[in-house]
């Protein structure tokens, strides 16, 4: 079998995007024939056919998902493999991609970044926030280098390295009953409204899982997207919730809300950096989740 050619890869793609032969080629802006040959030439290569034609357009077959699947992974590798060459033209020498979660941004990790960019500013790094299951699905499919999040995910298939510590602690308004409280468990958390982050976060599941052991359920009134989120709409009356203990000094000050710590056993929870594969990272990734290790050793 030949190399399989990106522009035919491409092209078959574009084709699935849209539908169907003619709309993909007027967006590549290629003739229809010629995008035609081009699968045609895919599917003799490769012995299977890849699309289901008809007069309403054009199908992926079980084959032409898989290809798709792979596919699309190929293509962004070398838009970022381009991206990357095409830095060294200005002196940058390398493009790291790296998802993190909210609690690693809201935490260590901004600092972390900034002081490897200062060592190393040839190097380009571009951060994007996901959730935790999102984050591993993508470092597990090669869509980003590494990742940064909490252990309330599946880490299968994934190189995982520790990275923080954190603990977690119930919001309240300053006037709540519980407020004054030293600790608390959150199921006595659950008499209340809760404000919470996303339902495709990792921790919902932790907090699910907390209820039915309680043997109550939970009367979520808000989900949003961020930690300081929870902490103004606290303050604002909206109900109570969970975010890590080392907002406390801030939002105490700011907010007027108390952050109490949490006793259950899954209250402190680990970060950890992620990789598919280290040996096979480019250079400049090995070099910062080198960099992030030595910083989480040198935390007590």
């Amino acid at each position: 079998m030949r190399d399989l050619d990106p522009v035919s890869i491409r092209l078959f793609l574009a084709t699935l995007e849209e539908g169907s032969i003619a709309r993909a080629a007027l967006r590549e802006n290629i003739v229809p024939s010629a995008v035609s040959k081009r699968i045609s030439d895919l599917e003799a290569e490769l012995r299977v056919p890849l699309l289901d034609r008809s007069v309403k357009g054009v199908q992926a077959t079980p084959a032409g998902e898989a290809l798709a699947h792979h596919a699309r992974a190929l293509l962004q590798g070398m838009d970022r493999m381009q991206r990357e060459m095409a830095g060294y033209i200005d002196g940058v020498r390398g493009l790291i991609k790296v998802m993190a979660s909210v609690t690693s941004l809201s935490g260590e990790l901004p600092l972390d970044i900034m002081q490897f960019r200062a060592d190393r500013p040839q190097i380009e790094i571009d951060v994007e926030e996901r959730t935790t299951p999102a984050i591993y699905r993508c470092v597990r499919e090669g869509l980003a280098d590494v990742g940064v999040a909490s252990e309330f995910a599946s880490q299968e298939g994934l190189q995982v390295f520790p990275y923080r510590r954190y603990a977690l602690a119930a919001v309240l308004p300053a006037a709540h009953a519980l407020a004054r409280a030293k600790t608390l468990a959150y199921a006595q958390l659950l008499d209340n409204d809760l404000v919470e982050l996303s339902r495709d976060s990792g921790i919902i599941d932790v907090f699910d899982d907390a209820a039915r052991e309680a043997r109550t359920s939970r009367t979520v009134r808000a989900r949003v997207s961020s930690f300081e989120t929870i902490c103004t709409l606290v303050s604002k009356g909206m109900g109570v919730g969970v975010a890590p203990l080392y907002l406390k000094a801030a939002k105490e000050k700011t907010l007027g809300v108390r952050l109490v710590p949490l006793a259950d056993s899954w209250a402190q929870p680990r970060s950890f950096i992620a990789v598919r594969d280290l040996e096979t990272l480019p250079v400049a990734a090995r070099a910062f989740v080198a960099h992030l290790r030595a910083s989480a050793s040198a935390t007590p």
